[in-house]
């Protein structure tokens, strides 16, 4: 493994060619390390999200934990491990039902965290997690936040301005690199009650083009949002 290759894994990332990505991490001959290991995990997670089958999308997810698990155990201390173990980790808790998801919102908020402690300055993704994990716990209603409190040992807590200033150190670390980060800015301006400054995010999101998935949700919602202005 060579630092060309782990930056053509990126590369191959950041331009949806994910099945092309997998492809080459398992010719690799380094599979078992940390960097490979989460970038393994982060596009198995993508290929999940492309899957229109319930099955199949369910059990590519358990596959990324596998070997975000893996990454982490081999290096605790790593940016790319702990970045998305917290990610899949959200989702996988999710598949296994209301309880464990809030059980688990201390830990991936743990490995957020932790993960912008060793690469915050640089990483745009990151603060686009946090800034989703703030924005969905902001969102939950009452009844929720009463399961949520009676439920996690030290439940967490957020605002809408916090997910905003997350996704605001996203599209400043790196512009337009995430359709989902124009949206969900739109989306924390127009929960604060802030339309003018929530317009012309959407209108960015909703002129997107599309190359996967999220592309397509961004689109769609953006477009929908702005027929409600």
């Amino acid at each position: 493994m060579s630092a060309e290759e782990l930056k053509l894994l990126d590369e191959m990332f950041d331009n949806c060619e994910y099945q092309d990505s997998l492809d080459m991490i398992l010719k690799l001959s380094d599979r078992d390390s940390c960097e490979v290991q989460w970038r393994r995990a982060r596009t198995v997670f993508f290929l999940s999200k492309q899957s229109t089958v319930s099955d199949e999308k369910e059990a590519l997810v358990r596959e990324a934990f596998e070997h975000a698990t893996t990454a982490l155990a081999t290096d605790g201390d790593n940016f790319g491990a702990n970045k998305w173990y917290g990610a899949i980790l959200s989702e996988k808790a999710a598949l296994d039902g209301v309880t464990e998801r809030i059980k688990q919102l201390e830990n991936v908020q743990k490995h957020f965290q932790r993960a912008v402690a060793l690469n915050g300055t640089s990483d745009s993704g990151i603060w686009h997690m946090l800034g989703q994990f703030n924005y969905k716990l902001s969102e939950v209603n009452w009844i929720t936040r009463k399961l949520i409190n009676s439920v996690a040992p030290n439940p967490p807590t957020a605002s809408y301005a916090e997910a905003l200033d997350c996704f605001t150190k996203a599209e400043t670390i790196r512009p337009g690199f995430y359709a989902l980060n124009l949206l969900y800015l739109a989306k924390c301006h127009l929960a604060l009650k802030q339309p003018a400054e929530a317009k012309p995010w959407l209108e960015r999101a909703a002129a997107v083009e599309v190359r996967c998935e999220d592309d397509r949700i961004c689109r769609e919602e953006a477009t929908e949002l702005l027929r409600k202005l």
